[in-house]
């Protein structure tokens, strides 16, 4: 006898929790060699943050995920985790919802870094993201925010 539908979409759901956790983990892996020919480690899709060929320390306060269902299928590119503090926070975004476009460009045949570069800009400016959420798209304005100060702040919790 099949599981009730409810288990399978539960299921699902445990399954791709799984996968974003081992991608995540994934990420932390440096690659070996990397660091010796002066390339940024692998395991940190910023690179290194001293490079000056990348983008400006604002931040939202998000963390992504990019995903299929299937090998093969279109990605998507999730929000995985928000800063307690962070401006997404109070924006209203939250894990799970589907990023889709950027200052009105698609995320879609982007890499992950150019959507983080994308996302990042400098310290008070703005970005606005189109969100899927669970219910409808909606587009948010973001003022970006220095990771230190967040550090900070959650600090003093």
């Amino acid at each position: 006898m099949p599981p009730p539908a409810t288990t399978l979409s539960l299921r699902a759901l445990h399954d791709r929790f799984l996968l974003a956790v081992l991608f995540a983990l994934l990420l932390m892996i440096p690659i070996h060699g990397h660091a010796q020919q002066g390339l940024p480690p692998q395991g940190n899709p910023h690179g290194d943050l001293s490079d000056p060929m990348l983008p400006p320390p604002g931040i939202v306060g998000v963390a992504l995920h990019l995903t299929a269902e299937r090998i093969g299928d279109p990605a998507g590119l999730f929000i995985r985790a928000t800063h307690p503090l962070g401006p997404a926070v109070r924006a209203g975004l939250t894990h799970g919802q589907e990023i889709l476009a950027v200052d009105g460009q698609s995320v879609k045949g982007k890499t992950y870094r150019e959507v983080v570069s994308m996302i990042r800009g400098e310290v008070g400016t703005s970005v606005t993201l189109l969100v899927k959420t669970f219910s409808d798209v909606k587009e948010v304005k973001i003022i970006r925010a220095s990771e230190a100060k967040l550090t900070e702040e959650e600090q003093r919790i």
